[in-house]
C-alpha cells in the first residue's frame, strides 16, 4: 500500500492542498474587501467584484477540476488551479459576511480624520476581521486537502489517481488501506485545524 508512488500521491495532495489554499487566500482577502461600500466606494468596481465572487462561487470544486483538466491536461497543474479557485469561494464568501458584521464606528472616524481608503482599510477593517479570516484559511485547508481526493479521481493529480489506479486494476485491499490512511491523515490535519481555530475565534 504505501509504495513509494503511494507516498509522492500523498506528498502531492498536501502540496496541492497547501498551495491551493495559501494561494487562494492571499486572492480572496482583497476580493472580498473591495466587494463592499467601504472598500469600493466606486459602484461599477464594486459590482464587478461581486458578480466575479458570484461566479467563482457558482461552481463546485470537482466541475473546476473538469475543466481545468479540459484545459491544461491531466496532472498536479489542473488540481492546483481547480483548489486555487475553490479556495477563493469558501473563504471570500466566510470573510465577506464577516465583513457584513464588523463594527462601522472605525470605519467612519478613520474617514473623518481624513484617511485613505487604504489606510482606513488596514487600520479599522483588517485587524477586526483577521482572527476570522485566518480561521477560514484553515478551514479552507480541510476542505481542499478533502476535495483533493475527490478531484484525483478526474485526473487532477493527488491521492484521487492512486486510488483510481487501483480500482481500475481491482485491488480493493490496496485501494481500502490507501483510503484508511488517507483519512488517518485528513482526521489528524482537522483536529489540529479545529484546536487552532477555536483558539483564533
Amino acid at each position: 500500500i504505501w509504495s513509494r508512488r503511494s507516498r509522492s500521491a500523498f506528498i502531492e495532495t498536501l502540496q496541492l492542498a497547501v498551495l491551493g489554499t495559501t494561494f487562494g487566500a492571499i486572492v480572496a482577502l482583497p476580493l472580498a474587501l473591495y466587494a463592499t461600500d467601504y472598500g469600493a466606494p466606486n459602484r461599477i468596481v464594486r459590482s464587478g467584484l461581486r458578480l466575479l465572487n458570484s461566479v467563482i462561487r457558482s461552481l463546485p470544486d470537482l466541475l473546476w477540476a473538469l475543466l481545468f483538466v479540459s484545459a491544461v491536461g491531466i496532472g498536479a497543474l489542473s488540481g492546483l488551479l481547480a483548489l486555487f479557485f475553490f479556495s477563493i469561494a469558501v473563504i471570500s464568501k466566510l470573510t465577506s459576511d464577516t465583513l457584513d458584521a464588523i463594527y462601522r464606528d472605525p470605519i467612519e472616524a478613520g474617514v473623518a480624520v481624513g484617511a485613505t481608503n487604504t489606510e482606513m482599510l488596514r487600520t479599522a477593517v483588517l485587524p477586526q476581521v483577521m482572527p476570522s479570516y485566518v480561521s477560514f484559511v484553515l478551514y479552507g485547508f480541510e476542505i481542499n486537502l478533502r476535495a483533493s481526493a475527490v478531484i484525483g479521481l478526474v485526473g487532477a493529480g493527488g491521492i484521487g489517481e492512486r486510488i483510481q489506479f487501483f480500482q481500475g486494476r481491482g485491488e480493493w485491499e490496496k485501494l481500502w488501506g490507501l483510503v484508511i490512511l488517507f483519512f488517518l491523515v485528513v482526521f489528524v490535519v482537522e483536529r489540529i485545524s479545529t484546536f487552532f481555530r477555536r483558539r483564533l475565534v
